[in-house]
């Protein structure tokens, strides 16, 4: 019961001192260093997240007279009170309409060409998401794709169910990833990912914890129905019995759980990052009075992961 509450707290962000995943992984934007503005716009600057939900105009020189305007541009609508959202103007350009339709990301009921997906700035909740218009020749699956906003979750240029995924902060480009699709009872992803449960439900390639095959960047993290590859955050990771508020800041091989599984804990703490274990391997847990314990105490483990343990006193 403890782990899966702690599990259920990191990643709702719900809890009192609980830092979003949505930010405090690249999921969300760092704008603290300057964007590469020439990735959303070769005609000026980008356009740029104002307070609250709506988003500022801008404009500048063409970079060149011959070529076609394909460049991001918008206007300043009286009634933009979400977000504003791409469709194509006259002179074949991205504009950016009023849109404020919410939608169900599992159903994706959203009229024909468009997606129910994220169409604002960080965090990721309920609010965040609409419908939003899908871009002539959206990309597809495993392809290059581009935030459309600078600073914001969303609009993106990936296709019906699909995301924009593990965005860089600078030039707003990322990579095709699925939803999950089915319910929240029961999410299903393509074979070898796993369904993150976030406002919206991203697949993620699922890994084994004790035999971490993420690739560079990326760490093998605890989410709502396995383990799956998760980008860094860049921040530093914590260590063993270290503090941690988050799923993602412990270094491999080390869970962000309940700081009373272990007396080098800090009990006034949210958490602390103790060791997974395998639970057919001999017991060689540190610490005081530690022993490798089922990860999974509330039900069957997801497949794959049935030999996954945590060590924690009993």
């Amino acid at each position: 019961m403890r782990r899966a509450l702690l599990l259920a707290i990191t990643l709702t962000g719900c809890g009192p001192g609980v830092l979003d995943p949505i930010l405090t992984t690249t999921i969300g934007f760092d704008t603290s260093g300057p964007a590469d503005t020439t990735a959303l716009d070769t005609a000026g600057p980008p356009p740029e997240a104002t307070s609250g939900a709506s988003m500022s105009s801008t404009s500048g020189p063409s970079a060149s007279s011959s070529a076609p305007d394909t460049s991001i541009t918008t206007g300043i609508p009286d009634d933009c009170t979400f977000v504003c959202l791409p469709t194509t103007g006259e002179d074949g350009s991205f504009i950016m309409p009023p849109v404020d339709v919410k939608c169900d990301v599992w159903a994706q009921d959203c009229p024909a060409g468009q997606k129910c997906a994220v169409a604002g700035p960080p965090p990721l909740d309920t609010d965040s998401i609409a419908c939003t218009t899908l871009v002539p020749e959206p990309d597809q699956l495993g392809e290059p794709c581009q935030v459309l906003v600078e600073g914001h979750l969303g609009p993106d240029t990936c296709d019906l169910g699909l995301y924009c995924h593990d965005v860089d902060p600078r030039s707003q480009k990322g990579t095709c990833i699925p939803l999950c699709t089915g319910d929240l009872d029961d999410p299903t992803c393509p074979l070898g990912q796993v369904c993150m449960d976030l406002a919206l439900p991203l697949c993620l390639a699922a890994c084994d914890p004790l035999l971490p095959t993420c690739p560079a960047g990326e760490s093998c993290a605890p989410l709502s129905s396995g383990f799956g590859c998760w980008p860094d955050s860049g921040s530093p990771k914590r260590g063993l019995f270290e503090v941690c508020e988050s799923f993602d800041q412990c270094a491999d091989g080390l869970f962000c759980d309940d700081p009373a599984g272990a007396g080098e804990c800090d009990l006034d703490e949210l958490g602390c990052c103790l060791p997974l274990c395998d639970l057919n391997s001999p017991d060689t847990c540190p610490g005081l009075e530690l022993h490798c314990q089922p990860f999974y105490q509330d039900g069957p483990p997801p497949a794959g992961l049935e030999h996954l343990g945590v060590c924690s006193l009993p």
